[in-house]
């Protein structure tokens, strides 16, 4: 045996404990609806800025953030963070979790699902209803995959 050799021992670190099924989805919940929320108040206020700077008027700015078309590209940015928002959500809850993540997703999924139909209210035909609220459901669960495979510590390639 060598005195001046390092010594040998295996060291790794101790798996994550699991954590709260009801934190994970509450804040799931917080960063899915609340970043939705916050980023749905950042463009409405680069919109009424936008529209500020090319002459309307106040009147006209309130107007026409109150009624946002579909066809507008506030509308599809808007939809493309609050999907984004979604997946962050799924990641946050699956993350918390560290265990029963797909299943923890698909609460979470079914929970915002119901909290945008409630939402919405009468702002969109059904089929576009149908879409947003199906295509968050889809997010929410691709970011609670991300973190089911961020827990199992793997990158799905060999």
């Amino acid at each position: 045996m060598n005195p001046y050799a390092p010594p040998e021992a295996a060291v790794r670190d101790l798996p994550a404990k699991a954590g709260s099924a009801f934190k994970a989805v509450a804040f799931g919940l917080a960063a899915d609806i609340g970043g939705t929320f916050l980023a749905g108040i950042v463009l409405a206020l680069v919109y009424g800025a936008v529209l500020g700077a090319s002459g309307a008027s106040t009147e006209e700015i309130v107007a026409s953030t109150r009624a946002i078309g579909t066809d507008s590209w506030l509308f599809y940015a808007g939809t493309l963070v609050g999907l984004a928002c979604s997946v962050l959500g799924g990641y946050v809850c699956a993350r918390i979790a560290r265990r029963d993540e797909m299943k923890l997703g698909a609460i979470l999924a079914g929970l915002t699902a119901l909290i945008g139909i409630l939402f919405s209210g009468e702002d969109y035909q059904l089929g576009t209803l149908a879409s947003l609220t199906l295509a968050g459901i889809g997010a929410v669960m691709i970011g609670a995959r991300l973190g089911n495979t961020k827990n199992r510590g793997t990158t799905g390639t060999k």
